[in-house]
C-alpha cells in the first residue's frame, strides 16, 4: 500500500533496514579481495579469512551512512553547476554498458560501434530531459581491453553534461579519473567539482567482486561518486519475496558504501537498486515488471530513512520492439521512482531487458519524461488558475461560448499543457495519408536528423591528442601483462 509519496509506513521501512542490519552482521558479505578484507578487519569487521566472509558491525554500518553526504553537486565540462543529487532533486538519465544497438537506418540490431555510440552523445548533449550521461553502447569495433576508455574518450568529446563511467578495475578507474582531469583542468579541479562518477555493481548473493573493491580505492583518492549498483533477481540470486530481496539489496547496497567511507569519509555516493524478477516461465531476467517499479520506490525509501542519494533504473522494458508493451512498461517503472523523488534515474534509450541501446527509443524517452513530470505535476490551484472570471465572461449568457481567442488562453495554453514533438494527435483520416510522419519511429528518426545536425559541442584537438596517450598507455600495459 502506498502512503503518499512513500510505498511503506515508516515503521515497515524501518524494519526493513532493521533486517537488512542483521544480514551484514550475522550472515555478512563475501569480499574477494584480500585488501580490502583487512581495511574492513582494521575498520572494526570481523573477518573469516577461510570463508573470505566479512561481518560488519552495526555501527559502523550506521557510522558510514552518517559519513555519507545527504545530497552532492555535479559540474559540466566547464566546472559550472549542472545538478543536485539527494533531497527532493530528481535526474534522468542513460543506462546500460550495450553490447548491441537498434540500427535505424535498416532496424537491424547490430553489435555496437564507435559511430554509433558517438550518435548517443550527441543526441544527449541535445535532449533537455537527460540530465546526466551514461555511456550506453559498447564500441565493440574498438579494442576490447580498453573500450570502456574509448566510452569515456567519446563522452568528454561530445557532452558537457555529467558522466557516468564503467571502471573495469584499478588501472581503468585511474584511466578514467586522468582522462577527466584532463578535461577539467587537473584532479583538484576533479575533486573539488565532481564532473564524473563511477558505476560499481555489487554481485549477488551478499559478495563484492574484487574488481569492484579496486575502484572503490581509486574512487576514494579524488572523491569520485560511486552509483553502487545492485540487481539480485527475486527466485534466483535472492529469495522470491519483494522485502527479502530489498532487504538483500539493500545489504549489499551498505557493505559497499562501508568501504568507501573507510577509505575516504565523506565520499559522495547514490546507492542504486536494481532489483528484479527471474521469470519463471520465459526464464529471463525481466525490468519491465510492476514488481520492478516497487522495488525502485523501496530502495528510494530506505535511502530516504538513512539520507542518502538514492539511484536506481526506470524508464525500462522487457519488450523487444518499440510496441505498446514497451509504451506502458517505461511510463510505469518510471513514474514509480519519480513519484519516489529517486533522486538519478537510469534507464532512457534502453529496450530488451538492458541488451539493446536504440537512438529513436532515447527520443521516445525523453517525451515519456515529460508525461511522467506532468503527471506528477498536478494541478495549480488559484485565481489566475480557476478563472472564474473568464467562465464569467465566456461560457455565462452573453458569452460567446468559445475559449480559443481569450488572452486567458493564449496565456496558458503553451505552459499549462505538455507539448510534444513525437507524439501524433493527429486525425485517422490526416494521419492515414501523411505516409512519412504515421509511425512514431518515423518521427523519432527526424528529430534525432535534427538533433545530430544541431549539435556543435566540441573540445581543443590538443585535449583530444592527450586523451589518445591515455588510452595508447594502458592499452600497451594490458599486452604486456601489467595491471
Amino acid at each position: 500500500m502506498y502512503y503518499g509519496e512513500k510505498l511503506w509506513s515508516d515503521e515497515d521501512a524501518r524494519e526493513v533496514h532493521e533486517n537488512t542490519l542483521n544480514i551484514l552482521e550475522k550472515l555478512g558479505i563475501e569480499v574477494q579481495e584480500k585488501q580490502a578484507r583487512e581495511d574492513l578487519a582494521k575498520a572494526g569487521c570481523t573477518v573469516d579469512e577461510k570463508t573470505r566472509r566479512v561481518y560488519y558491525p552495526r555501527a559502523l554500518v550506521k557510522k558510514t551512512l552518517v559519513d555519507a553526504p545527504a545530497k552532492f553537486d555535479m559540474y559540466d565540462a566547464n566546472g559550472e553547476y549542472y545538478i543536485t543529487l539527494g533531497g527532493d532533486d530528481v535526474t534522468i538519465g542513460t543506462s546500460g554498458f550495450a553490447a548491441f544497438y537498434l540500427d535505424r537506418k535498416d532496424d537491424m540490431i547490430k553489435t555496437g560501434t564507435y559511430e554509433a555510440l558517438t550518435e548517443e552523445i550527441k543526441l544527449l548533449e541535445m535532449l533537455d530531459e537527460a540530465n546526466h550521461v551514461q555511456t550506453s553502447i559498447q564500441p565493440t569495433d574498438m579494442p576490447d581491453n580498453v573500450q570502456e576508455l574509448y566510452m569515456t574518450k567519446c563522452g568528454l568529446m561530445h557532452t558537457r553534461k555529467p558522466l557516468h563511467l564503467w571502471p573495469t578495475n584499478e588501472r581503468s578507474a585511474r584511466a578514467e579519473i586522468e582522462m577527466n582531469a584532463v578535461v577539467m583542468g587537473g584532479h583538484d579541479v576533479l575533486k573539488e567539482k565532481p564532473h564524473m562518477m563511477f558505476n560499481i555493481c555489487t554481485l549477488s548473493p551478499l559478495k563484492m567482486r574484487d574488481d569492484a573493491c579496486e575502484a572503490i580505492r581509486e574512487a576514494a583518492k579524488v572523491k569520485v561518486p560511486c552509483f553502487f549498483s545492485s540487481g539480485p533477481m527475486g527466485g534466483a540470486t535472492s529469495p522470491a519475496t519483494l522485502a527479502a530481496e530489498v532487504s538483500q539489496s539493500w545489504a549489499e547496497l551498505l557493505a559497499h558504501n562501508v568501504l568507501l567511507q573507510i577509505y575516504q569519509p565523506g565520499s559522495p555516493v547514490v546507492l542504486a537498486s536494481w532489483s528484479r524478477i527471474f521469470d519463471m516461465k520465459t526464464v529471463t531476467c525481466t525490468v519491465g515488471t510492476p514488481e520492478y517499479a516497487l522495488m525502485r520506490a523501496a530502495i528510494t525509501q530506505l535511502c530516504k530513512l538513512v539520507e542518502v542519494p538514492a539511484g536506481g533504473g526506470g524508464f525500462l522494458t522487457d519488450s523487444n520492439t518499440i510496441d505498446a508493451q514497451y509504451g506502458w512498461e517505461k511510463f510505469m517503472t518510471g513514474i514509480c521512482g519519480l513519484q519516489a523523488k529517486q533522486n538519478q534515474t537510469h534507464g532512457l534509450g534502453m529496450l530488451s531487458q538492458l541488451n539493446v541501446f536504440s537512438h529513436e527509443a532515447l527520443v521516445i524517452d525523453c517525451e515519456i519524461v515529460r508525461c511522467v513530470k506532468r503527471v506528477l505535476g498536478g494541478i495549480k490551484v488559484d485565481e489566475e488558475h480557476l478563472a472564474y472570471d473568464v467562465i464569467a465572461a465566456e461560457g455565462g449568457v452573453d458569452g460567446s461560448g468559445s475559449f480559443l481567442k481569450t488572452k486567458h488562453t493564449r496565456k496558458h495554453y503553451k505552459t499549462e499543457w505538455m507539448g510534444t514533438t513525437v507524439t501524433d494527435r493527429r486525425t485517422f483520416s490526416t494521419w492515414e495519408k501523411e505516409t512519412e510522419t504515421n509511425d512514431i519511429r518515423k518521427r523519432a528518426c527526424s528529430k534525432i536528423d535534427k538533433l545530430l545536425e544541431a549539435h556543435a559541442y566540441s573540445i581543443d584537438e590538443k585535449l583530444i591528442e592527450k586523451l589518445d596517450e591515455i588510452i595508447a598507455e594502458n592499452e600497451k600495459i594490458v599486452k604486456e601483462g601489467k595491471k
